[in-house]
Parts: C-alpha cells; sequence; structure tokens
C-alpha cells in the first residue's frame, strides 16, 4: 500500500507522530511518501533519507492567497504521487487535503487533527466559532477522522464526524525503566515547547511553595520556543532562579528521563501528549493538568496526580504531595509504565492507523 502522510508542522508532537508512524508503517512493509515543508524534525535530526518527501508549505495561519496557492500544489502532488491512502496531520493540512477532494483526488482520506483549533486556549470566541464552522464543513470530505484520544473523538463527533470517527492513541517506545535513587535530592522535568499554552509560568509560580518546604527540588525544562526569554526573566523575578535549568533542544531526552524524580506537565489546553506518554514509559509518576486526553493516561491517585488548568496552588500542592512520599511516588511511576507497556506502545498506535486504512480502501472497493 502506498500511503501519503500530509502534514505542516514539522515539529513538536505533529512531528514526531508523522515520523513514528512512517518508520512504523515502513517497518509493516508499506511504502510512504512524506508530503510537508520539510521531513519531520526527529528524521531531520537522525538524518534518515530512507523517505521520498515532496515539499508543501503553507502559512499555519489562515492566508486566503497562500492557502489557493497551496491547494493548488497539494492537488498537483498528490496527483503525482497516487497514493492509496492520504492521511493528513494537523488543520491547515487537513483543509488543503479535504479540500483538494473536490478537486478530484480519488484516493480515500484520513485525517488527524492533533488538537482541535477550536479547542485550543488562546483563540477568541469568534476564531473558536470560525475554525468550528470550518472543520464541521470539511468533515463529510474525510472518509475517517482517526483522533489520538477520546477527548478529540467526542469533539469530531460533535461537529458530524459520526460513525467515521477512530481513536488511535499516540505511542511511544517502552523500554524497562531505570532504576532511580530514592534518596537523590527531587528533580522535576517538564518537557514541551516554550509557548504559552505549555502552562510553564503557572509551574514557575508555584515553584516557591515547593522550594519552601523541599528547597533541594530542582527543576528542568526541556525545549525551546519564543517564550524562553520571558520564562527566564520570570525565574529570575519570582528569585527560583537557582532551582530552574532550561535545558533546551540540546539535552538526551532519555538521560533526562532516567535522572528525574517526576514528570511535570502544565499545559492548559492538550490533545494527548507524548510528554506525559514518556514520562509513563520511564517509570515517574506524572503530575499534570486535567485537560484534553491527558486523564485518559494518568489514572489520578495511581499513576499520578492530576490538577485544574493554571492553578498554580495546586499543582504546587500535588508536586509537594509527591514529593512528601516518594515511595508513593515510586509505586505510581511502576504503574504507570505498566500502564503504557499495555496500552500506548508505538506497535499498538500502527496497528490501528493500519486498521483505518484498510476499512478506507474497502468502502472505496
Amino acid at each position: 500500500m502506498r500511503i501519503a502522510l500530509v502534514y505542516i508542522p514539522t515539529d513538536g508532537g505533529v512531528g514526531r507522530h508523522v515520523a513514528d508512524l512512517a518508520s512504523g508503517l515502513r517497518d509493516h512493509g508499506h511504502e510512504v511518501v512524506l508530503v510537508g515543508p520539510a521531513p519531520p524534525e526527529p528524521l531531520r535530526r537522525a538524518g534518515s533519507t530512507a523517505f521520498p518527501h515532496v515539499a508543501l508549505c503553507a502559512p499555519r495561519a489562515v492566508r486566503p492567497a497562500a492557502d489557493l496557492a497551496a491547494l493548488r500544489r497539494t492537488v498537483r502532488v498528490l496527483r503525482a504521487v497516487a497514493p492509496d491512502v492520504v492521511h493528513a496531520h494537523s488543520s491547515k493540512a487537513g483543509a488543503l487535503v479535504r479540500l483538494a477532494r473536490l478537486a478530484g483526488l480519488r484516493a480515500p482520506v484520513v485525517y488527524t487533527p492533533h488538537g482541535y483549533a477550536f479547542a485550543g486556549a488562546f483563540d477568541s470566541p469568534l476564531e473558536r466559532a470560525f475554525y468550528c464552522a470550518v472543520e464541521a464543513l470539511l468533515m463529510p470530505l474525510a472518509a475517517r477522522t482517526v483522533c489520538v484520544c477520546e477527548a478529540e473523538a467526542s469533539l469530531a463527533r460533535r461537529i458530524g464526524g459520526g460513525a467515521r470517527v477512530r481513536v488511535v492513541h499516540n505511542g511511544v517506545r517502552v523500554a524497562a525503566p531505570a532504576p532511580r535513587e530514592t534518596d537523590a535530592p527531587p528533580s522535576l522535568l517538564a518537557i514541551g515547547r516554550l509557548i504559552p499554552g505549555k502552562g510553564l509560568d503557572t509551574l514557575l509560580a508555584a515553584l516557591p511553595s515547593v522550594l519552601a518546604v523541599h528547597p533541594a527540588t530542582t527543576v528542568r525544562i526541556c525545549g525551546e520556543g519564543p517564550a524562553r526569554a520571558e520564562l527566564e526573566r520570570r525565574a529570575e523575578a519570582l528569585g527560583i532562579a537557582r532551582a530552574v535549568t532550561f535545558v533546551g533542544e540540546q539535552g538526551s531526552l532519555e538521560t533526562e528521563l532516567a535522572r528525574a524524580t517526576l514528570l511535570v506537565h502544565p499545559s492548559l489546553a492538550e490533545a494527548f501528549p507524548y510528554a506525559v506518554l514518556d514520562g509513563m514509559a520511564a517509570g515517574l509518576p506524572v503530575v499534570a493538568s486535567d485537560v484534553g486526553g491527558i486523564g485518559e493516561a494518568v489514572a489520578h491517585g495511581r499513576t499520578g496526580l492530576l490538577v485544574p488548568a493554571g492553578d498554580a496552588a495546586a499543582l504546587a500542592r500535588a508536586l509537594i504531595a509527591l514529593l512528601d512520599d516518594r515511595q508513593r511516588a515510586r509505586r505510581m511511576g511502576e504503574e504507570g509504565a505498566r500502564i503504557a507497556r499495555e496500552r500506548f506502545t508505538l506497535e499498538r498506535m500502527v496497528a490501528g492507523h493500519l486498521a483505518a486504512y484498510a476499512e478506507v480502501r474497502s468502502d472505496a472497493r
């Protein structure tokens, strides 16, 4: 089967998802063509040339002239690639590929939103209504909408997805968690792009309370983004800069996970974040905002603690509770690793997508 994976952002969760899915599909003997601004970031970092890539650029925001040009390019590219299935990732790629159906694209389309724009934390009510209306209008043009969590699927059904909605959770490579020093000074790990929606300002606001009880605690923040300078200034202003290290994207994620005491993910809006799955797979208890599909992975009280998004006091209480009882935290981490091995593996993710592709090809026949 020849599968075209079409995507607009090349980094973050979308880039990782596309890279992992492409590798998994290839391992199952399928031909994959990548269609996007560049190969996904994980493949670029690895120097991989395993997949043919066709350039397709479009602004993430709505730009009518540029979007029309991108749509024409999408139609030309997909006609030339002639895939058996087209799988579009993210709202802009999803819009272009679904509109290409109106221009004569014959291959069935599968669409994964990776977080609906109308469910974001920072759009105005007018913007949310606009994006919701657009998604509802385009919904019939996808043979299947494959969502990364049940929370996203419920939104898809609400705007008309009906029986064509499927759920395939993100999956990660799961290995035996590394042994940890239970008496080492506590180290909190946050992973994600440094943008306002990730709630890292909430984490910084919670830290003075945590340090008052556990003064040896350190925080390591992995990721880059436009909010880094402001977050560094915020840490200085709160007097906690000594305890916070901005690792950037240079460090080894495996090393960071192995040295951490727990994973903290204070996002204001999410679909089904990889950071939480990485933490669980590494045997870390997770303290996270109760948004999107996070609660489908983190069982409150069993594998970690869930708190209201944006609530620094609640976040501080949860962190202190697990730092107060390291044995309880260790048990949560072990349970999280067990659940990750059972439910959130890369193999399950690839198999779920192959099942969706088989459905749409059967429908087309």
